[in-house]
């Protein structure tokens, strides 16, 4: 017989630490390309998006660059991660159309994995399972317990309110 384990305050910490976890090794990878990108400089990053097609490789070399940069310190802090996240994911669904379409799925042979996978995991991240051990939670946690405080005082008033429980019982004769 299977004992079914519910959630309780270890699996939720548990849950929590590995999103963050996730959040910066996921976010930092982005930093890092972004990094790049601006280390090697804008005109090196616009010849090459350039020798791909993309268009306006100008416009799109710093795009790139901040969305990266920005996007991946975002999703780290877990500061407005659904945004970050859906800007991420458009950033690495454009790095496979212009790039990576037309190769293997290998990333050594030039594939679309590593974009793929970061893509998807910024977008679960961002969407999906950002964590509790992020800015958004901290900056809004004053303004969520006032919130729940006054939904528990608006709760106890309306019971008070509200007229006596009574129970009826009906008998039926066949």
């Amino acid at each position: 017989m299977s004992r079914r384990v519910g959630r309780n305050a270890y699996t939720g910490l548990f849950n929590d630490v590995v999103l963050l976890a996730a959040r910066v090794v996921v976010g930092g990878i982005f930093v890092a390309h972004g990094w790049q990108k601006y280390e090697q400089g804008f005109a090196g990053t616009e010849q090459f998006l350039g020798g791909l097609g993309v268009p306006q490789p100008g416009i799109a070399a710093q795009v790139a660059t901040y969305v990266e940069l920005v996007g991946g310190a975002l999703l780290v802090l877990g500061l407005f991660a659904p945004i970050a996240g859906v800007v991420l994911a458009g950033q690495m669904a454009g790095a496979i159309w212009y790039a990576h379409r037309t190769t293997e799925v290998f990333v050594d042979q030039g594939g679309w994995e590593l974009p793929a996978a970061l893509g998807v995991a910024a977008l679960v991240l961002g969407l999906i399972a950002p964590g509790r051990i992020t800015l958004d939670q901290i900056l809004t946690w004053p303004f969520k317990a006032r919130a729940a405080k006054r939904r528990a005082e608006n709760d106890e008033a309306a019971e008070a309110s509200a007229p006596p429980y009574v129970e009826e019982t009906v008998t039926l004769k066949a």
